[in-house]
């Protein structure tokens, strides 16, 4: 499958930049070219975007800044995408969690924290913005 297929982009529409320019996300990927292609994506869609290639430097993120969505791959090698999202939880409580993985979300049913949602992968950017931005929604309406 080309790559093309996968990471497709379509134009954002104007109201949806709107909506995502004050909007901080930390990416955490330890895949760099993985990472660095769904940053690019969020910035492109308007987002203020933070990276990380571990949750360990995801921690360290955010004990320094203020993030409203942490969009988070599940399996990173050391701390795991589960338990990076529950100590964001605890540091921001108004964070929103969107978590990734290749496996099945079934897989980390019992680990998900509630409210988080889940992207499998392959995902395409389109969707990618639009579950950042549902997110965003979700933890506003709150």
């Amino acid at each position: 499958m080309p790559i093309s297929f996968l990471w497709s982009r379509v134009p954002q529409p104007e109201c949806r930049l709107a909506e995502a320019s004050s909007t901080r996300v930390l990416v955490v990927e330890d895949d760099l070219p993985v990472g660095a292609v769904a940053a690019e994506a969020l910035e492109e869609a308007g987002f203020t975007v933070l990276f990380a290639t571990s949750a360990e430097k995801a921690n360290a993120i955010l004990a320094e800044e203020a993030v409203d969505v942490l969009f988070t791959d599940i399996d990173l090698g050391g701390l795991d995408g589960c338990a990076l999202a529950q100590q964001a939880l605890k540091a921001q409580p108004g964070i929103a969690v969107l978590l990734t993985s290749g496996r099945s979300r079934r897989c980390y049913a019992d680990r998900l924290p509630p409210g988080a949602a889940f992207l499998a992968k392959p995902y395409r950017l389109p969707q990618l913005v639009d579950e950042v931005l549902r997110a965003v929604e979700a933890t506003s309406s709150h």
